[in-house]
């Protein structure tokens, strides 16, 4: 009908990024006359086409109280822009309109009716959020069930220059009668009310409906069944007996304070200051604990006085619900951006559990939680959030697993579909040439035996779902059935949406999806969690096997801060380190220790807290422990790790600043301290190795003592220093030591075997070199062959072969410290 009378608008949807050209290069198409974008990409366009928005006339807001609480500056700013539009000559005849739609009132809608809008009209359809637009006293008087009556009769305590009128509701004729009762004990003029309609309804009408003079208080207690016989508007106090069941119900009685509403739109400058003669009281007790969540929410938005037992009555409730959803998922928003914007509504968990989160086995082996992995992502859920496998430590095994289901397949006899399919049951699957293990989530109901039906089912190497027709499942023998699923999740740490956005935006999603699909990208762990692992950075790595080095061709982060649809987002791995100290003593208030500790990386050593000396407080020892630390998640490490390509050492240290150079610094350094890796020295003795920290000034230190492997962390002249270091042999730890020796650190390694070591670390570490000036001292005894001049002559230990010497010889040219003989 309205088809042939209206013309047609031709809306455009803009949402931009925040990239210049392509703002720039926005066209709005000729007739278009409704834009339909979100605020910041509305700011965005005003910058680079000021003129192109006079002829603005009308501003639609959906969900404004969503909008406020977003993006409240930029909607402050849009309005003020359309403000200062109206005094514009040529629009003087243009029709001006704002129109706000919203779910809730609150304080900043009633900014924009009073100075944005000349002449409102507000049309509220729930009487609860008309109490709070009326200025409605909303009052919270928390009991017990049992002293709901002596609560209710305190508050009745009225003033006695003033005139009252009282509501009192019930759920029920004998609460009613109870109440009556109870009321009229203390000598207040009290009526009560029957269900249904009759003469004694009219007598309550006209003995409500009197005159009353200052200091009279008339009290009527009935059922909510009573309101809407009587219709009642101008009482001036309801009491809430009984907890309302529903909103409706609430707003039902709250409808009998409406006469006593304030303007809150009246350009009044007494507006505020007189205090709403409607009041709400509202009895809260233990058996209304699933509504205090709610309660809490409405007594906010009104700005009413909350009581402190309200709060921990509520973080009582919060704590409950979420005990109860400990054994759903975690969440996936807090795994992708550190927080959930929807957390009490949201049906996932936002606890670590240890009991679910335990590390993953991949080849009977626990995922690796820290150090340098090759990942291959194979499905891309979105810009940061892919499904794929760890590549190279386990890749052997399931690439001859590959080989041997396509070989076994190969025989047109194997390929036998599945009678009946079973739940959660591992089978074959083809697609095109490849052969995929999977198991079965679900299964349709069948109507018709003999048809083919849908299963739902998950790819176990790759992550992702799909479904599939019964009838293609082929059967899988057991030994194809023995390794352990090998997908995992991967997310990327430090990036989010813009604006605040919950999801990404699908073109970053389709660029990431083309550029990383199945191509192995080196990645740094920075936490581990059950099946999941973050990761930052994430570097596509090019091999030149010609000149045996590597080059980086992009960082996966880099490439999407690059599209302009995302920002940095610092605080990520700092808010899900906070979620693992709280599961670690969920009860207690833990304070963050001076030091980090050190990060476990799966070995079976146990790392024990350490202990100081009676005799010596300087002296920290590594002794036995009955507690393990438990290995789930992996904290970001600071020191440089290298990768070990074969050909070259790259790294990743350096690439996290490889394309984008901007106050992303500035945010990761607000993080955690810069943390910087001490000068080590070491020399051999015949059954001890000493190594010494050259550190001053320590004004605090921990050293950790494994069999094969010393970590050691310091604070010195205002810095933070970190070692994690793998030792070329094995050690005893009980008789090893830390000792202070002149205000510098000296670790004592006593020798599983008494034998000489050429070399102190597995790798080639650059802070780490011999000491000379031990050799210049005891040259017999040192199993080293010293030259005139350290600095020029390479020292070689005796049985070193003549590929390690020029391997040595190359890596020491690259050091810009004095030379290295820690990996000879």
């Amino acid at each position: 009908m309205y088809s042939h009378c209206s013309r047609p608008l031709h809306p455009m949807l803009l949402v931009l990024g925040m990239k210049k050209e392509e703002i720039k290069s926005v066209r709005i198409p000729r007739g278009c006359e409704i834009v339909v974008t979100t605020p910041p990409t509305f700011l965005r366009l005003l910058e680079h086409h000021s003129l192109l928005f006079l002829r603005l006339c009308h501003l639609v807001f959906d969900e404004v109280d969503v909008l406020f609480s977003d993006a409240k500056e930029q909607i402050l700013t849009i309005l003020q822009y359309y403000k200062s539009n109206l005094s514009i000559e040529e629009k003087e005849f243009v029709p001006q309109q704002i129109v706000a739609v919203g779910n809730h009132w609150d304080k900043n809608v009633e900014v924009l009716t009073k100075e944005f809008m000349n002449d409102p009209y507000i049309v509220i359809t729930s009487m609860g959020e008309a109490a709070i637009y009326g200025k409605v006293q909303q009052v919270v008087q928390l009991c017990l069930e049992c002293d709901r009556i002596s609560t209710l009769l305190q508050t009745l305590d009225f003033t006695p220059m003033d005139a009252q009128k009282t509501l009192i509701f019930t759920s029920s004729v004998e609460e009613r009668d109870m109440v009556y009762k109870a009321v009229q004990s203390i000598s207040i003029f009290c009526l009560k009310m029957n269900p249904g309609i009759g003469f004694h309804s009219d007598y309550i009408v006209e003995q409500w409906n009197k005159t009353i003079s200052p200091g009279t208080h008339i009290v009527l207690v009935l059922t909510d069944d009573c309101m809407a016989a009587v219709k009642f508007t101008d009482a001036t106090r309801v009491i809430h007996f009984s907890f309302p069941p529903t909103p409706r119900i609430f707003g039902a009685r709250l409808h009998g304070l409406s006469a006593n509403f304030q303007n809150s739109v009246e350009k009044s400058p007494l507006l505020g200051k007189e205090q709403s003669k409607a009041k709400s009281i509202l009895l809260l007790t233990e058996k209304n604990a699933c509504h205090v969540v709610g309660v809490l929410n409405y007594l906010e938005r009104a700005e009413a006085f909350i009581p402190p037992d309200l709060y921990n009555f509520t973080r009582g409730v919060l704590e409950a619900k979420e005990e109860k959803r400990s054994r759903q998922p975690f969440c996936s928003s807090i795994k992708s951006y550190g927080i959930c914007k929807n957390k009490k509504r949201c049906p996932d968990r936002h606890r670590i559990n240890f009991q679910i989160d335990v590390p993953s086995k991949v080849a009977d082996k626990a995922l690796q939680t820290g150090g340098i992995i090759t990942i291959l992502p194979l499905f891309i859920v979105d810009a940061t959030n892919y499904l794929g496998r760890v590549v190279g430590k386990w890749g052997n095994l399931y690439t001859a697993l590959e080989t041997e289901m396509k070989d076994y397949y190969q025989e047109s006899s194997n390929c036998t579909p599945v009678d009946k399919v079973e739940k959660l049951a591992m089978y074959g699957l083809r697609e095109e040439n490849y052969f995929h293990r999977v198991q079965v989530l679900g299964v349709e109901q069948k109507e018709e035996p003999g048809v083919f039906y849908n299963v739902d089912i998950k790819y176990i190497d790759e992550g992702r779902t799909g479904y599939v027709q019964n009838r293609h499942l082929l059967s899988l023998p057991e030994q194809f059935q023995t390794l352990p699923p090998q997908a995992v999740e991967f997310i990327v740490c430090r990036v989010k949406p813009i604006d605040n956005e919950a999801e990404w935006h699908p073109k970053v999603s389709r660029c990431i999806n083309d550029k990383i699909r199945g191509k192995p990208h080196e990645a740094k762990i920075a936490l581990a969690l059950g099946n999941t692992i973050w990761v930052d950075p994430v570097i596509r790595v090019t091999k030149l096997q010609d000149l045996k080095t590597s080059i980086n061709e992009y960082n996966i982060r880099s490439e999407i801060l690059s599209t302009g649809l995302g920002v940095d987002n610092p605080e990520h791995i700092q808010e899900l380190e906070k979620l693992f100290n709280e599961a670690e003593i969920p009860h207690e208030k833990k304070e963050k220790p001076a030091l980090l500790n050190p990060p476990t990386d799966g070995r079976n050593e146990e790392a024990e807290p350490v202990e100081q000396n009676d005799s010596n407080p300087a002296i920290l020892s590594s002794e036995t422990s009955n507690k393990q630390p438990l290995p789930v998640v992996q904290k970001l490490q600071h020191s440089q790790d290298i990768i070990h390509d074969g050909y070259s050492q790259v790294s990743l240290e350096n690439h996290c600043n490889e394309t984008v150079q901007n106050k992303n610094n500035e945010d990761i350094q607000q993080i955690s301290p810069k943390c910087f890796h001490p000068p080590i020295k070491w020399f051999d003795k015949q059954d001890t190795v000493v190594v010494k920290i050259k550190l001053q000034n320590i004004s605090s230190y921990d050293c950790r003592i494994f069999e094969q492997r010393i970590t050691f962390s310091a604070s010195a002249n205002g810095k933070f220093y970190l070692a994690d270091m793998e030792l070329q042999r094995s050690i005893l730890r009980e008789k090893s030591t830390c000792v202070l020796k002149g205000n510098e650190p000296t670790i004592l390694l006593v020798k599983v075997k008494k034998e000489p070591w050429c070399n102190l670390l597995k790798k080639k570490n650059h802070h780490v070199s011999f000491d000379f000036d031990y050799l210049d001292d005891n040259e017999e005894r040192s199993p080293f062959c010293v030259g005139s001049s350290p600095k020029k002559v390479y020292q070689i230990p005796i049985g070193v072969c003549e590929e390690e010497e020029e391997e040595e010889e190359e890596s020491s040219k690259d050091s810009d410290s004095e030379s290295d003989l820690s990996s000879c």
